[in-house]
């Protein structure tokens, strides 16, 4: 029987969650020289603000199948947080339609005997063959803009 201690199974724990991400936000810096400490707290907005505000950069945040909004504002909300920002601005969501897609595995069809048919067992009843159907569904993505508070600019249109 095997034994595992607590550091390993934090170990395990840790790879498993590191490996579950399922949303993927790409930074782009509009002034690469405007630099600010990290904050706390940072809105959502779904509207320009009235205030003045400084454009700090965009944001596109892209999920996974099955994943929703939210997930998406809020790993856009981290983004910003690291880049000093105080608000984002919610510009749109795009929503794609992913199909299933029917792919060709040999080594599940019961005329292959290749190498590998010795040492994977056969995990499919013969009648499923060697086609298999990995569901789609939909894929949002996020397109935000980072802002800060209180430097004037002349885009408030």
């Amino acid at each position: 029987m095997y034994r595992f201690s607590t550091v390993m199974i934090r170990a395990l724990f840790a790879l498993l969650v590191a490996g579950c991400a399922t949303v993927s936000t790409r930074v782009v810096p509009l002034d690469p020289a405007l630099k600010f400490a990290p904050t706390q707290r940072v809105e959502i907005l779904l509207e320009k603000p009235r205030r003045p505000y400084t454009r700090i950069a965009l944001l596109e945040s892209r999920g996974v199948a099955g994943g929703g909004e939210a997930e998406l504002l809020e790993d856009a909300r981290e983004k910003a947080q690291a880049l000093g920002a105080d608000a984002i601005i919610r510009l749109e969501v795009e929503k794609t339609i992913q199909p299933p897609i029917t792919i060709y595995d040999p080594p599940y069809s019961p005329f292959f005997y290749g190498p590998s048919f010795h040492r994977y067992p056969y995990f499919y009843p013969p009648y499923y063959g060697e086609y298999r159907v990995i569901g789609g569904g939909t894929l949002y993505t996020l397109k935000a803009l980072a802002i800060k508070y209180g430097m004037e600019t002349d885009d408030r249109k």
